[in-house]
Parts: structure tokens; C-alpha cells; sequence
């Protein structure tokens, strides 16, 4: 393999590389949308006033020109019960709020990383990709400040079919579960 600075430096070009990550809530995109004229955000604005630091799901994605799609009801319940697992974390909620939302594997992970992830004061989301790997499954990576330091959770989401009422079980409505979680 010949040295880097032997070979010659000829027909050298600077070449934009666009950015592969979708944009995200809040972010401009260029292209203007009923959520970018003015006087759209009022309503969203009151409705975001839940508690500082604290990440409001937004109503749709953005596409490729510029309009809102639909916001994936599946992939806002993902992000709702990533927040609460993210609030459990830092100590910020007890974690029996977790027993209807997640799996026994999940709770135990849970439980073993609260220790390390706790702090004095509420957890701030700064980002969150939702993907799709299947139709009753989505994944959620999310970036959270945990005060000083920062983590990245990967968290996957199965949706539980309704169980009809049986002897000596209740019914049981369908919903969505975590069923795993990794932290880096």
C-alpha cells in the first residue's frame, strides 16, 4: 500500500453529503408548512407548557416537499411510554408506573440502570428517531441529557393483541409494550 503522501493529489472535489437523519420536531426544513405560517403554533404552544424539559410528541413528520403527513398513532404511543421510562430512570417517577407498559425484562433492566442514571434534576429529551421495522412493531432511539451526561437509549415496542376475559384472568385491552431496552 503506497503512502498517502506519495499519491497524487489530482482531480480533488468537495462534495456535499447530505444529512441521512429526518429532520426533527421543531426543526427548520426549508420548505414552508401549516406548521410554519405564522399564528399555526399558538395552539401547539399552550398545549406544549407541560413541564420544562419535557418533550411534547410532535402532531405529524414532515415529507419530502415540504407538507405534514399524518402523525403514526403507534409511533406517538411509543414516544409517550418512552417518556415515561425515561422519567423512571431518572428517578423522576416511581417504577411501578412500569408494570402495564413494559415487560418483566424490561422492568429488571430498568431497575439496574436507574442507579446509574439518576440525577437532581429532570431529564431532558434532545432527540428521538422512530422506525418501523414491522407492522406491529416500532423502535425508538432517543438522546437524553441526563444532567452532566448525556445517554442513548434504544428502546423496541411490540404490540400485545386484547385478551378476552377467561377463568381466572381479566380481560385485557390491546396496547403497546416495551420489550427491550440498551443504553450506550
Amino acid at each position: 500500500m503506497p503512502e498517502v503522501s506519495a499519491l497524487p493529489l489530482v482531480n480533488l472535489r468537495l462534495v456535499e453529503v447530505p444529512d441521512g437523519a429526518p429532520p426533527y420536531d421543531g426543526q427548520a426544513h426549508g420548505m414552508p408548512c401549516s406548521r410554519c405560517l405564522p399564528g399555526a403554533g399558538q395552539a401547539d404552544a399552550a398545549a406544549a407548557e407541560v413541564a420544562p424539559g419535557a418533550l411534547v410528541p410532535a402532531v405529524g413528520a414532515v415529507g419530502a416537499v415540504g407538507s405534514v403527513l399524518p402523525a403514526d398513532p403507534a409511533a406517538a404511543r411509543a414516544r409517550q411510554v418512552a417518556l415515561v421510562i425515561v422519567e423512571v430512570l431518572a428517578g423522576v417517577r416511581p417504577d411501578r408506573q412500569l408494570v402495564p407498559l413494559a415487560t418483566d425484562r424490561v422492568r429488571a433492566r430498568v431497575r439496574s440502570l436507574a442507579p446509574h442514571l439518576a440525577c437532581d434534576r429532570r431529564p431532558r429529551i434532545q432527540r428521538m428517531v422512530t422506525s418501523r421495522p414491522a407492522a406491529r412493531a416500532v423502535e425508538l432511539t432517543v438522546v437524553v441529557n441526563f444532567g452532566p451526561r448525556s445517554r442513548a437509549l434504544a428502546m423496541r415496542f411490540e404490540h400485545v393483541a386484547a385478551r378476552p376475559p377467561a377463568p381466572g384472568w381479566p380481560a385485557r385491552p390491546a396496547r403497546w409494550l416495551c420489550t427491550a431496552i440498551e443504553t450506550g
